[in-house]
């Protein structure tokens, strides 16, 4: 048995050479470690695994995430910050979380860019368990909390069911969860 220090992210082995067990994951045919810990390899079992010093804070199916949109890839991709997982704190450094065009409506949506935009802070559930994490908005609760006005980077106040931009005085739709952080009777006591 084999056993070293490995570091989240780190490839350890090959899915062609090994089993993989707990604590790893497989991208294209590569096992990564998913947390800090011991690296076990059992080559008689032919199994590797990565026993966590310490428990780490890692997104699971069905996790509700806190998330910031950070790039665009094409038009029908998002790739969002995963910053915090609800019930369970927030994360040492983020990990990637990708949005996919289907994932953010139930109803049929022609471009990513009307519901939502880079810099926007959303609530998320995630739907796989390994890293790139896919993740929905499509729920009614679920979808951008805090967000800023694409034309003067001032945040934007839910207002009648929209969001607001009170220096252009325009509003600006996107996919709007129920827990969206500024709301025109919060900020009406914040000039207060």
């Amino acid at each position: 048995m084999s056993n070293r220090i490995v570091v989240p992210g780190q490839e350890v082995g090959v899915e062609e050479e090994y089993i993989p067990g707990s604590g790893v994951y497989i991208d294209k045919g590569k096992i990564f470690s998913l947390s800090l810990g011991n690296l076990i390899i059992d080559e008689k079992e032919k199994k590797i695994y990565v026993k966590p010093i310490s428990k780490p804070i890692i997104p699971e199916c069905g996790d509700i995430i806190e998330g910031i949109i950070v790039s665009f890839v094409k038009d029908d991709f998002a790739t969002v910050d995963i910053v915090r997982i609800k019930n369970k704190g927030d994360l040492k450094r983020p990990m990637t979380g990708v949005l996919h065009i289907s994932q953010i409506s139930k109803r049929i949506v022609h471009s990513i860019f009307n519901l939502i935009g880079i810099g926007d802070w959303i609530l998320a559930k995630v739907i796989t368990s390994w890293p790139p994490y896919q993740l929905t908005i499509a729920e009614k609760d679920l979808g951008v909390i805090y967000s800023t006005c694409p034309k003067c980077g001032h945040e934007l106040i839910l207002k009648k069911g929209k969001l607001h931009c009170s220096k252009d005085k325009i509003f600006v739709n996107k996919k709007i969860s129920l827990y969206y952080l500024i709301r025109e009777e919060k900020y009406d006591n914040k000039s207060n």
